[in-house]
């Protein structure tokens, strides 16, 4: 491996050194992968990037061009004009484009274009977007009729974008999936063929009917797709009833089908699935592993270069850090120097102690002033006096959370009763309970937590509604918006439920899980061009309103069950049932009613959906669930995150060098003999004791006088990201030379 290797003049590190190497260090324990361009300066560059505002920029206009056919023709909101939809669309385009634009700038375009193929799907899928939305408005501009055939492109713009890791890694899991369970699949349908020929050689001489006249298991191609619908169940018992009154022996043959290709087929694809999915997890975590060992590499051999030892000076170390944490001061640069345990500052990095250094800035430490609120900053007097610090200590017992967790309870219980005359009593108590959170440990410390955000996004919608209706005589607004309003506050009761420990392992599971729900469902939701305006839902007092405003559709399953709305017709609806058809009840009538208005042949867009997105996305996607919950699981009875060992080594070296560490988590690591002898004596005297003694992690934001400019109490906290493996980052280079 070569690399480029500039140099002052002094043989120091040059500034585009540092730069590379801060960019590459927070990349990394971002578990971003960037293929850095190493001849310009990348950092800035980088943190824009991945910034939290532009990172909504983009979300945003990904969003909006995926929401897009609301407004455009046939749009649900049919009543906005044409201008409006086309101003978003080339918002849209434009940032989506930019955003492009600074990721091929930050990398290196050789290496990038050699490697991945996101950017050439960005710039197809870029092009034809831009051809068909200007033949599209100049078409429609001379009211000709035009289908918009991008439209299923959308979807590929995350996926074709730097930041698009996630879907990336979706796509790249479904098609490493289809080989490994064509076996499967192919032995599934030739098993579902086979018991067609079957049923049709036993029952169609018996010339018997389905309840509404049609022949029964009579033709192969029916016959096939009766059957594949039985797998799903959808159609159990009814494709089984005219052979069952006819014979009790028939059952015999569906039983059988039934338990070799429901239950043997469809259980033996999710574990063949299960399985493909663990293993190309633990050959990307290799793929990773590589790629970071490869850029430490780069990094150190960079950063050394002016020491003959091969270690990465003092001087180099103190740049470093400030290019990385731009507003970090020299105390707490020297503070992450100490947690290396190195005797010498003239002794330098080793390779060794840069990847433990790696890993030991996914640690936050802050001196314990900085953490002020602005209260503290103001008004020190008034804070730290007594009564202020008894406020504050309660706010951070226990007792105080079981007090807000029966007020909780107790205004779901009115609710339900139907009792409002307390509505102002719990809508205040639970202002109260934000304001002295947002007192207690300030108002960036309190939204930087989710349940507080969840919490005042409630209270404030109910305020402001009560505000509302309590002053201003004339508001009105929808009931349905007024109930949900009232009762948006029993969500809070989420909040209740997940605080209990037994629980936290399935709440845990649901924060890793939604993210990727939502990524398998932009996979699934493709293409809704086909079948526009086949089915129309028409006013009820219309005379065709039962058949959907289609002769073909009369005393139908399809037009008897009422599912006229369930059509193609704009985008909403589109959506709406693709989502009925994975959740597979009654998709056979959803089929039946399009393949009356066309041809039998669209039996085969349903049969491609069934078998794409309920087979094999959402057994990928049951894979996750469950390696997300085992996941949790194994960690909830370890007790341990994967992080604790190594802080409790920082917590260890920094005190030793004279510094005060306060830490979120201050509890004796205890053996499992002296924990299970802890159980069995139970003591009420020191439990109680417990539950009204304010956290201590929780008290470090009160900060006595005497402590203002006390440069040696830190905070030490983890902040690094959460799929971040501590043990491999740690001994990434334990077998390099």
């Amino acid at each position: 491996m070569t690399t480029r290797v500039q140099t002052t003049s002094g043989g120091k590190p040059s500034t585009l050194d540092v730069d590379y190497a801060a960019a590459e260090i927070l990349a990394i324990n971002a578990c971003h992968y960037v293929r850095f361009a190493q001849d310009k300066p990348v950092l800035k560059l980088y943190n824009f990037y991945y910034s939290i505002y532009w990172y909504w920029i983009v979300w945003f206009a990904d969003v909006a061009l995926l929401i897009l056919p609301c407004i455009e023709r046939p749009a649900y909101f049919t009543s906005v004009p044409t201008w409006v939809a086309l101003i978003f669309e080339i918002l849209a385009l434009s940032i989506l484009l930019a955003s492009f634009i600074i990721s091929m700038h930050l990398q290196n375009k050789r290496k990038l274009l050699h490697e991945a193929v996101y950017p050439y799907v960005f710039s197809v899928v870029f092009i034809l977007s831009i051809i068909d939305m200007i033949i599209y408005y100049i078409l429609i501009s001379n009211t000709h009729r035009y289908i918009r055939w991008s439209r299923p492109l959308r979807v590929l713009f995350p996926f074709a974008l730097q930041t698009g890791q996630n879907i990336r890694r979706v796509i790249r899991n479904i098609l490493r999936t289809l080989p490994n369970i064509a076996n499967v699949m192919f032995l599934f349908l030739l098993s579902v063929l086979t018991f067609t020929l079957l049923g049709v050689g036993i029952l169609k001489n018996k010339k018997l009917t389905y309840p509404n006249g049609n022949e029964y298991f009579t033709y192969y191609l029916d016959t096939a797709w009766d059957l594949y619908v039985l797998t799903t169940t959808a159609n159990n018992p009814d494709v089984m009833m005219p052979a069952f009154n006819n014979s009790i022996l028939y059952v015999i043959f569906f039983m059988a089908y039934l338990l070799v290709n429901l239950y043997l087929f469809m259980n033996l694809l999710l574990a063949v699935i299960f399985s493909n999915y663990k293993q190309q997890l633990q050959e990307e975590q290799q793929v990773i592993r590589k790629r970071q060992l490869d850029t430490v590499l780069v990094i150190f051999e960079r950063l050394s270069s002016d020491s003959s030892a091969n270690r990465i000076s003092y001087e180099t170390y103190t740049r470093l850090m400030h290019a990385i944490k731009s507003d970090i001061t020299d105390n707490i640069v020297e503070a992450y120097w100490k947690t290396l345990n190195i005797p010498n500052n003239e002794d330098g990095l080793s390779l060794t102690k840069f990847t433990e250094l790696l890993f030991n800035l996914n640690f936050d430490l802050r001196q314990r002033s900085s953490e002020q609120t602005i209260l503290q900053k103001k008004c020190p007097s008034i804070y730290n006096s007594k009564p202020s610090r008894v406020i504050i200590d309660f706010v951070n017992t226990g007792l105080f959370r079981a007090i807000i967790n029966l007020l909780i309870i107790a205004n779901a219980i009115c609710l339900a009763a139907s009792y409002n005359d307390l509505e102002w009593f719990f809508l205040a108590s639970f202002v109260v309970e934000a304001l002295l959170k947002m007192y207690a440990i300030g108002v960036k410390e309190y939204f930087h937590h989710r349940w507080n955000i969840f919490d005042f996004t409630i209270v404030f919608v109910s305020t402001t509604y009560s505000l509302l209706a309590a002053f201003v005589t004339n508001l009105s607004l929808n009931k349905d918006v007024l109930d949900a309003i009232l009762v948006i506050r029993i969500l809070r009761l989420v909040k209740l439920v997940g605080n209990i420990e037994r629980f936290k392992v399935i709440f845990g599971t649901f924060s890793k899980v939604i993210p990727t729900l939502i990524t398998y469902l932009r996979v699934m939701f493709v293409g809704m061009e086909i079948f526009q305006y086949r089915i129309s839902y028409i006013d009820a007092n219309t005379t065709l309103a039962l058949a959907c405003n289609d002769t073909r559709l009369i005393n139908s399953e399809f037009a008897r069950s009422q599912y006229c709305r369930n059509n193609f017709n704009d985008y909403f609806s589109s959506l709406i049932v693709l989502f009925e058809l994975t959740v597979v009840n009654q998709w056979h009538v959803l089929a039946s009613g399009f393949v009356l208005v066309t041809t039998k042949v669209a039996r085969l867009f349903f049969l491609a959906f069934h078998l794409n997105a309920v087979i094999v996305v959402l057994n990928i996607f049951t894979a996750f669930v469950i390696d997300s919950f085992l996941n949790q699981y194994i960690l909830s009875q370890s007790k341990k995150f994967p992080w604790v060992e190594q802080e409790n080594i920082i917590a260890e070296r920094l005190t030793e060098q004279g510094y005060r560490i306060i830490r979120r988590f201050e509890k004796e690591n205890k053996s499992e003999e002296e924990e299970a002898v802890a159980k069995k004596k139970f003591n009420l005297k020191k439990s109680l004791h417990n539950f009204v003694q304010p956290s201590i992690y929780r008290r470090m934001t009160v900060v006595l006088q005497s402590m203002g400019e006390d440069e040696r109490a830190l905070l030490l906290r983890w902040s690094g990201n959460v799929d971040l493996d501590p043990d491999a980052l740690l001994h990434l280079t334990d077998n390099t030379s």
